[in-house]
């Protein structure tokens, strides 16, 4: 996974945007100014809990999710590098998800009034901050027709070209893998199957040679063919025009 560097992974989200003036680049940047690290499986909010502060990630995979009152958990997303987690908790005043950290992290908290501040004096950062968010949205709207309408192996050969096109864009080499720190439990939990279901549609993937999933990384050996079984168009991914 991407670590953070000077910049930051906003800042290399946010590149192909536009031609960021010195003061935007002040702007992007001072979103993720505030740095903590944490080690895995460390929960970062709470569902329900009162929420002022919203999170950047910075490196490390983590996930957000909802409990149920059987116990069972529903994973939603795994917000990368660069994404920000708990704009839309803001409004409500309470965490709608709780967020949890999987491997070793690095996160920003950012104040809903420095949010504010950054949106307000700076239109373009502000606009792509929404592109953000909205493509956060069609990430999830992708997942609800993983859960709802897509076979198993469609689902996971969906989510596995996800992952590896959400890493390119954040400028991560996954021509030969990419490292993958979800054992099958956690994958069951966000595709909404079995783990023992969620091991059957790995070996075959193996045993069509299309990708492997070992010792934490995924190798994907047949990119076209499994783009052509999922279906996958990374079009909503990709960032839009370069604001004038």
């Amino acid at each position: 996974m991407l670590l953070s560097g000077p910049n930051g992974p906003l800042v290399r989200k946010f590149e192909a945007l536009a031609n960021w003036s010195v003061d935007e680049q002040a702007a992007i940047r001072s979103l993720g100014a505030r740095r903590k690290r944490v080690e895995a499986h460390q929960q970062l909010v709470r569902e329900n809990d009162p929420i002022e502060d919203v999170f950047v990630v910075q490196s490390g995979w983590t996930c957000i999710y909802k409990l149920l009152p059987d116990g069972g958990r529903q994973v939603l997303a795994f917000p990368f590098p660069g994404d920000i987690v708990g704009v839309s908790s803001l409004t409500l005043g309470r965490a709608l998800i709780a967020l949890e950290s999987i491997s070793e992290a690095e996160v920003s908290p950012l104040s809903a009034a420095a949010l504010a501040r950054v949106r307000a004096n700076y239109p373009r950062v502000a606009r792509a901050l929404d592109w953000s968010n909205a493509r956060d949205v069609a990430i999830l709207t992708e997942h609800l027709v993983n859960l709802g309408r897509r076979s198993a192996l469609v689902r996971i050969g969906h989510f596995i070209l996800e992952c590896a096109e959400r890493l390119r864009l954040l400028g991560v080499d996954t021509d030969r893998g990419f490292d993958l720190p979800l054992n099958q439990y956690l994958l069951a939990d966000a595709l909404g199957l079995t783990s023992i279901h969620v091991n059957r549609v790995l070996r075959q993937l193996r045993e069509a040679d299309l990708a492997t999933l070992r010792s934490g990384k995924f190798v994907i050996h047949d990119i076209k063919a499994l783009r052509e079984l999922a279906g996958f168009d990374g079009a909503y991914l990709a960032p839009p025009p370069r604001m004038p």
